[in-house]
């Protein structure tokens, strides 16, 4: 006998049933509603349940964290008043409008961060055709869309490493040619300068217009070094070392130009961090690139750089901010691709090079940008294992939120990639 017919023959006959047949028949009740909002608060997918006046009539837990909304009272909400998302209230309006199902639409929100949910929206309506209630389910997709562009990255930098691999020594060969004989032409120039007592004109033209070739070829040389260094697979020596140390020896490379460009360089890092298996000499590379990046995107007064480590969880936490010019949204999607530059002069390899370096420490790496305000690079290093801290400490700004985790030195440090 199923539920329903269960339920309606003990109604009929509730006035012959004793009390405590009721309190059995209603104590099941109460079990299955209650095993039912167990089963549904522990799907992944956030649910509403809206009437026909778009007011909540239920709501289980995954919605309430998609949307921010455990502090706030829901049932008995109308809808619009709880979709904060520009992109979410359009939806809303769309289907209060008509009343069509909508499946699966892909839509960009912050809450505070960047996520991408998938939204479905299907009416429920009565033997009449009257709408009575709709169901909306919204799924977090940032992660399924984190994964498809770490592939894509992956993927576009085995194409890299295809391409160069086929052509670097083609373009080295010739380049050195010219390199030989454009020293030989400016060495012939200079002896007839010395012979004709340095006085014609034609030579002195001569003369600058080899030295601009040598360093057009110097330059063109060390941008094919750049993407042979690039494509190369990047292998790491990992072993037990101090981060703190790195940051320190990357701030004292760039103190310098900071100080003759009025920039101010600040160094937040956690006393109490414990060692970590890195390579320090490829860990500084990748935060070199970061930090001359951020040095190229101050173009104001009253600068800043700010360097920040500290202890989380399962993870190192490192941070590089400036208060620079900031990343156009689009930009920042492909930031870590390779030839993807905004500045005029750029290869587009720095940045990949630094993906490269934190995956190879098993680590992740992602960035909060605003134009004009400026960009915090977050790096997420491993740990072999959780330290115990003896006093707690307080949040750090700035923490990587999951779906984020959407690649340091002395003297002889290796110039950054452009």
């Amino acid at each position: 006998m199923d539920q329903s017919s269960f339920a309606s023959k003990f109604i009929s006959r509730i006035q012959r049933i004793d009390t405590p047949r009721i309190e059995s028949f209603l104590t099941q009740l109460v079990k299955e509603k209650d095993f039912l909002r167990i089963v549904i608060d522990s799907l992944q997918e956030g649910i509403f349940v809206l009437d026909d006046a778009h007011r909540v009539v239920f709501a289980n837990e995954t919605i309430k964290s998609l949307l921010g909304l455990h502090a706030r009272k829901v049932l008995g909400e109308p809808v619009a008043r709880l979709l904060r998302a520009k992109a979410l209230l359009g939806l809303y309006e769309e289907f209060r409008d008509h009343h069509a199902s909508i499946e699966q639409r892909e839509i960009r929100v912050r809450t505070p961060q960047p996520r991408i949910y998938a939204v479905s929206a299907m009416p429920i309506e009565d033997h009449s055709g009257e709408m009575t209630h709709s169901v909306w389910i919204v799924i977090d997709q940032t992660e399924t869309h984190r994964r498809a562009a770490e592939r894509h990255q992956a993927e576009s930098v085995r194409s890299l490493a295809t391409l160069v691999a086929g052509i670097a020594h083609e373009i080295k060969n010739p380049l050195n040619s010219l390199n030989i004989h454009a020293q030989l032409i400016s060495s012939a120039a200079r002896d007839f300068s010395r012979q004709s007592g340095g006085s014609d004109p034609s030579l002195e033209r001569l003369e600058t217009s080899t030295r601009v070739l040598l360093d057009e070829i110097q330059r063109l040389a060390r941008i094919v070094d750049q993407f042979i260094k690039a494509a190369r697979p990047t292998r790491v020596d990992l072993r037990p070392s101090q981060v703190n140390e790195v940051l320190e020896a990357v701030a004292d490379l760039l103190r310098p130009e900071c100080i003759e460009r009025r920039i101010d360089l600040v160094l937040d890092l956690d006393p109490e961090l414990p060692r970590a298996r890195t390579d320090p000499e490829q860990l500084q590379q990748a935060v070199l690139n970061i930090a001359k990046n951020a040095l190229e995107a101050i173009d104001k007064p009253e600068g800043r750089i700010i360097f920040r480590s500290a202890l989380k969880s399962d993870h190192l936490l490192v941070e590089i901010e400036d208060n620079g010019c900031g990343i156009a949204e689009d930009d920042s999607l492909r930031i870590f691709e390779p030839y993807h530059t905004t500045k005029f002069n750029g290869t587009g390899l720095g940045l990949m090079v630094v993906f490269r370096i934190v995956k190879a420490h098993g680590g992740e790496i992602g960035l909060d940008s605003q134009v004009g305000e400026g960009t915090t690079f977050k790096i997420a290093l491993p740990l072999d294992e959780r330290p115990i801290r003896l006093i707690e400490m307080g949040a750090v700004p700035g923490d990587l939120e999951p779906s984020e985790i959407i690649e340091w030195g002395g003297p002889e440090a290796p110039e950054p990639l452009e």
